[in-house]
C-alpha cells in the first residue's frame, strides 16, 4: 500500500493542496487561468470541496480568508484526468508565504482546523459552534446568550463587570449594579452599562451593537477620550474596524437577537453580512464569488431553522441563484 492510499495521509496531501489553491488565489485573483485550474481541482470530488472548506473556515477564524473569486471558475464541469490540474506546478515562488502555510499546516492544523484560532480558543470561557446557542449566567446574575461560532471571555469577580467578545455575537441582560458598572470590550468598542439589555456582533470588519432596553455608552476603541455616545433603545451603533467611525440607525427593539428563537431579522444591512448571519447556521461553506453582490442591502425576516431555505430566500430577493456545489459548498451568483 502506498502513503497516499493510507486515508490520514491523503487527507493531509489533500488540506496542503487546499493551502496551495487558497495561497495562489490570494496572491493572483484575476488570473483567469488560474481560477479556471482551481474551479476543476474544486469540482474533482467532494473530498476536494470539504478539504477547501476546511482550509476557508481556519483562516477565516484567522481573519484571513481569499479574495472575490470569478463565478466562471466554477462553470467548469468535472475535469477528465488528462485536464486534472494540480497547484504542485503552481506554488508560490514566495519562500515567506509557503513558510507561513508550512508552519500552520505542521503546527496549528490540528486545533485550528477544528474550530476558531487557537489564540482565541486559549482566551475564551465560553465556545459555541456552527448553529449552536449557548446560555451563561455569570457571577454577577447577568446572562448572556451565544450565538453560533461565538467566544467570549468572562473577567467578572467581586469587584469588577468586564467580559470580552473574542469573536461572533452575544445578547447580554445585565443586572443592575449602580456602584459597579458592567463593560463589554470588543475589538472596535468598548459598551459600559449598569443594568440592560443589547446585542454585541463582530461583523468581521467592525462591532455592531444594538440596545433593546434601558441605556449604554459607547466608545469606539483606540480614539480620544470624551467621544462615547449615548443609545437609547432601538439604537444602532457600527463602529468601522479601519477608520473607527460610529455610524448610527434604528431597528425595532423587538427585532434584537431574535437569532435566540431561531429566526433572523435585518434592516438595510449588506448581503454579505446577512450571508455571514446565515452562515453561522449552515454546516456548509457559503461563497459570493461575485464582490459586488456583497454590498447590496437587504431588509427581510428569515428562518434560520433550514439555513439552505433562508439563503435561498435571500437570493431569491435579487434574482440570484443558490448552487449546491457539494454537501461542503454554496455558491450565491447572479448566473
Amino acid at each position: 500500500m502506498s502513503v497516499t492510499d493510507q486515508p490520514e495521509q491523503r487527507a493531509t496531501m489533500l488540506l496542503e493542496e487546499a493551502m496551495d489553491w487558497f495561497m495562489l488565489l490570494r496572491d493572483t485573483p484575476a488570473d483567469p487561468a488560474l481560477m479556471a485550474a482551481w474551479g476543476d481541482w474544486l469540482q474533482a470530488s467532494e473530498t476536494h470541496a470539504a478539504a477547501w472548506t476546511r482550509i476557508c473556515r481556519t483562516w477565516a477564524a484567522l481573519g484571513d480568508r481569499p479574495a472575490a473569486l470569478p463565478d466562471v471558475a466554477l462553470q467548469s464541469t468535472r475535469p477528465s484526468p488528462a485536464s486534472q490540474v494540480s497547484p504542485i506546478g503552481l506554488r508560490l515562488s514566495s519562500r515567506s508565504l509557503r513558510l507561513a502555510a508550512a508552519c500552520l499546516m505542521s503546527a496549528g492544523l490540528v486545533v485550528a482546523l477544528f474550530g476558531p484560532a487557537l489564540q482565541i480558543r486559549l482566551e475564551a470561557d465560553f465556545l459555541t459552534g456552527a448553529g449552536e446557542t449557548r446560555i451563561v449566567t455569570l457571577a454577577d446574575g447577568s446572562r448572556v446568550t451565544l450565538a453560533p461560532y461565538t467566544a467570549l471571555a468572562d473577567d467578572v469577580d467581586g469587584t469588577a463587570r468586564h467580559v470580552r467578545l473574542l469573536a461572533g455575537e452575544a445578547f447580554f441582560e445585565v443586572e443592575r449594579d449602580a456602584t459597579r458598572p458592567f463593560v463589554v470590550d470588543a475589538q472596535d468598542a468598548s459598551v459600559r452599562v449598569l443594568g440592560t439589555a443589547f446585542s454585541v456582533r463582530d461583523t468581521g470588519h467592525g462591532t455592531r451593537v444594538e440596545l433593546a432596553h434601558g441605556s449604554i455608552a459607547l466608545r469606539p476603541q483606540g480614539v480620544e477620550n470624551g467621544t462615547e455616545l449615548t443609545l437609547a433603545p432601538g439604537d444602532v451603533a457600527t463602529v468601522d474596524r479601519r477608520g473607527g467611525k460610529a455610524e448610527l440607525s434604528r431597528v425595532d427593539p423587538a427585532d434584537i437577537a431574535l437569532w435566540r428563537e431561531g429566526r433572523l431579522s435585518v434592516t438595510d444591512q449588506a448581503l454579505g453580512d446577512v450571508v455571514a448571519l446565515i452562515q453561522r447556521q449552515h454546516p456548509a461553506w457559503i461563497m459570493l464569488p461575485e464582490s459586488d453582490l456583497a454590498t447590496l442591502r437587504v431588509t427581510g425576516l428569515y428562518d434560520l431553522s433550514d439555513p439552505d431555505r433562508a439563503l435561498t430566500a435571500l437570493a431569491a430577493a435579487f434574482g440570484l441563484q443558490v448552487r449546491a456545489a457539494s454537501p461542503y459548498l454554496r455558491i450565491v451568483s447572479s448566473r
